[in-house]
């Protein structure tokens, strides 16, 4: 086994990522689970543009603490050290796109389906998943959160969606300016 594999049931679809592991078999409902992992690089790309954009937002929020406490000049470092985070990410996922897809990010047409079906599953799975557990482990507020972000989500489709079918029927039109 190599870091980073992933590996699959072929039976009931559960899914184990082995981090830094060597040798042995791993096992699933009877069966040996087969490993889907084909490219760590494209592993450690997504990982390192989860970690990046989660420093960019946690970041804004410490900068925003010291601003409240009047750290300004504590404030703007937190600024500066997010916004170098921001290019990190965005330069990790072109790389990663450009490895797994073999060409850069994909026309906004394309981008805007990618981004509906992100939140669709949002709003769908994920958030409702969350909600559930926060409620089964009697944290309502957490549960209500998750459930009012959902709700933003499919907001969110619609509007990707409703961009994209403006654009496919030319009801959008390109422009060189940038506000209206």
């Amino acid at each position: 086994m190599r870091q980073y594999e992933t590996y699959k049931c072929q039976k009931c679809g559960n899914e184990v990522e082995v981090q830094n592991v060597g040798g042995g078999k791993l096992s699933c409902c009877g069966e040996e689970m087969k490993c889907i992992t084909t490219d760590l690089t494209a592993v450690n790309l997504m990982k390192a543009f989860a970690g990046e954009s989660m420093a960019r937002n946690k970041y804004d929020l410490f900068a925003d603490v010291a601003e409240e406490e009047g750290w300004h000049a504590v404030a703007r470092h937190f600024r500066e050290a997010a916004e170098n985070e921001k290019w990190h990410a965005r330069a990790e996922f072109k790389a990663y796109h450009e490895i797994v897809d073999g060409k850069p990010l994909e026309v906004t047409t394309k981008n805007l389906v990618s981004a509906a079906e992100g939140e669709n599953y949002e709003h769908t799975t994920m958030y409702p998943n969350f909600a559930k557990i926060a409620e089964d482990e009697g944290k309502k507020a957490i549960a209500r959160l998750f459930t009012a972000i959902g709700k933003v989500e499919i907001e969110h489709e619609r509007e990707y969606l409703a961009l994209k079918k403006m654009l496919e029927e030319e009801e959008f039109f390109n422009s060189e300016v940038e506000e209206l």
